[in-house]
C-alpha cells in the first residue's frame, strides 16, 4: 500500500488537532470531573489506582505519520484504567486490547498498534464502561460534554474512515440501543453512514463475548477471516438498519 497523499496527511493533522483542542476544552469545562471520579472509584471499590485523566486524547495518534499505512479504523467504548494514566493516554491497552492487537496479528495479518486507528464512542474516563451512568448522576454538569463528545467522535470515526479509505470496524454493541449510554453516538453516526461504507459492528473482545458469538454463528468450513467479514457486515444491519 502506498504513503497517504499530501493531501491525506494534511486533513488527518487536522483531525488530529481538533480532538486533541477538543479534549483540553473539555477538561477545561469540568475542572470537577477527576474529583467525582475519584469518588465514584471509592463507592463502587473498583480497586486502588491512580486516577490521573478525566478525559483522554489518544496520544498514539501523535505517532502516525505521512508514512503510515492505516489498514483498519477501530472504535471501542471509552478509556479504562490503564488508559488514564497520565504515562500512557493511550486507547486500548488493557485486557480488551490484548485480546484485540492478538486477533488482529493472527487473522487479518495488521499491525495492531502501527496500521490501526483507535478511538472512543467518548474520551471520558471510567473503569467500567457501564459506570459512567453512576458518573453523571455524581457529577450532572458532565452530562453536555458527554453527548457532545458522542457527537463529535461519531463525526471524527467517518471522516478517518472515508479520510484513509479503511474498514472501521465498531467494537460493542449493547450500549448502542435506545437509552444505551451510547445512543447519541449511535443516532449521530447512522446520519452520516452509507450503505457502500465498509463499516462492520463486532461485541467486545473482553469477556469471551467476541469470541463466544463468532463460534456460534461460524459456518462449517468458513474461514475465520470471512466469517468476521460476514457476521461483522449482520450486525451493523442490525444495529444500525443499513
Amino acid at each position: 500500500m502506498a504513503p497517504n497523499s499530501p493531501d491525506t496527511w494534511q486533513c488527518f493533522c487536522e483531525l488530529r488537532a481538533s480532538f486533541r483542542e477538543r479534549v483540553t476544552a473539555w477538561s477545561l469545562l469540568l475542572p470537577g470531573l477527576l474529583e467525582a471520579q475519584k469518588l465514584l472509584s471509592r463507592q463502587l471499590n473498583t480497586g486502588d489506582y491512580p486516577l490521573e485523566t478525566a478525559i483522554v486524547y489518544n496520544r498514539a495518534l501523535d505517532e502516525i505519520d505521512a508514512n503510515t499505512v492505516i489498514r483498519w479504523i477501530l472504535v471501542a467504548d471509552n478509556p479504562g484504567k490503564k488508559e488514564q494514566l497520565s504515562l500512557q493516554n493511550r486507547y486500548l491497552i488493557g485486557s480488551s486490547g490484548t485480546m484485540a492487537e492478538n486477533f488482529f496479528t493472527r487473522e487479518l495479518d495488521t499491525n495492531f498498534r502501527k496500521e490501526v486507528v483507535i478511538i472512543n464512542k467518548t474520551p471520558i474516563h471510567t473503569a467500567k464502561t457501564i459506570q459512567l451512568r453512576a458518573l453523571l448522576r455524581i457529577c450532572p454538569e458532565a452530562g453536555s460534554v458527554f453527548e457532545e463528545s458522542q457527537v463529535f467522535m461519531a463525526d471524527l470515526a467517518i471522516s478517518l474512515h472515508r479520510l484513509f479509505k479503511a474498514p472501521l470496524w465498531i467494537m460493542g454493541l449493547s450500549e448502542l440501543r435506545s437509552r444505551g449510554l451510547f445512543e447519541v453516538w449511535h443516532r449521530q453516526f447512522k446520519t452520516s453512514l452509507n450503505k457502500d461504507d465498509s463499516i462492520l459492528a463486532f461485541n467486545h473482545f473482553s469477556m469471551g463475548s467476541f469470541a463466544g458469538d463468532l463460534k456460534k454463528r461460524r459456518r462449517a468450513g468458513e474461514k475465520t477471516v470471512d466469517a468476521v467479514l460476514r457476521i461483522g457486515h449482520e450486525n451493523r444491519i442490525r444495529v444500525f438498519g443499513t
